[in-house]
């Protein structure tokens, strides 16, 4: 008598299963995982004349990723930090708290155990176009200083100084001119500050100015 025949479907062999993503360390490195690392806060500044930003970054840094970030944001310092009068004291100070960071940062060995590659530290500071910022304090306060010098307008005029008196007799227009010129008419003998004060009108010439920037009297003795 025949055997009947008997199908025997093969056992599925399951596929195979992508192994697990490692879990992200939580005491690595924020932006690539790294160890060891230094809690630490790098800061930014940016002054706009009128209002101003404080930037900042907070938490784990690893040494690579640490040296990006503050040379990223000391650039940015360097170069907007400046643009305000609260700025010029604000900036310098950020720039010190981040070169504390800095110092901590290089004493650090270097990352192991990322798990994504560390940020690009790029050129060091003082080799980025940004670096040339570090000259805007200086040359606003020339610029200041120019202006100063180069303001000729009567309120600046001390005893000593020389005039010229232009205008009209009640439109008045007087400058600061040097002792030397031929523009030169009348010396300061004293100067008062105030709307109330005169000069001896038998012996000098009178100049005085109110409601501008200041209220003050010129006592003005003729040059010979």
């Amino acid at each position: 008598m025949a055997t009947p025949q008997q199908n025997i479907e093969p056992y599925p062999v399951p596929a195979a299963q992508p192994a697990p993503a490692p879990l992200p360390n939580p005491q690595g490195c924020q932006f690539c995982g790294g160890t060891p690392t230094l809690k630490t806060t790098v800061r930014g500044h940016q002054g706009m004349v009128i209002i101003m930003r404080f930037l900042k970054v907070r938490g784990l840094f690893c040494r690579t990723c640490g040296i990006a970030v503050h040379r990223e944001m000391t650039t940015k310092t360097l170069w907007q930090g400046w643009w305000g009068i609260a700025s010029l004291v604000i900036a310098p100070i950020t720039l010190v708290i981040n070169l504390v960071a800095r110092v901590r940062f290089g004493r650090m060995t270097p990352p192991a155990n990322g798990m994504r590659p560390p940020l690009d530290p790029g050129k060091p500071v003082i080799r980025r176009a940004g670096a040339i910022g570090v000259l805007a304090p200086f040359l606003i306060v020339g610029a200041v200083a120019l202006g100063a010098e180069l303001d000729d307008s009567a309120d600046t005029a001390e005893v000593g100084a020389c005039m010229h008196i232009g205008g009209t007799e009640n439109a008045p227009e007087a400058n600061v001119v040097d002792c030397g010129s031929a523009e030169a008419q009348f010396k300061v003998a004293e100067r008062h500050e105030g709307s109330d004060a005169h000069c001896d009108r038998t012996v000098y010439s009178e100049y005085a100015e109110y409601g501008g920037r200041e209220s003050f009297t010129l006592c003005l003795a003729p040059l010979p």
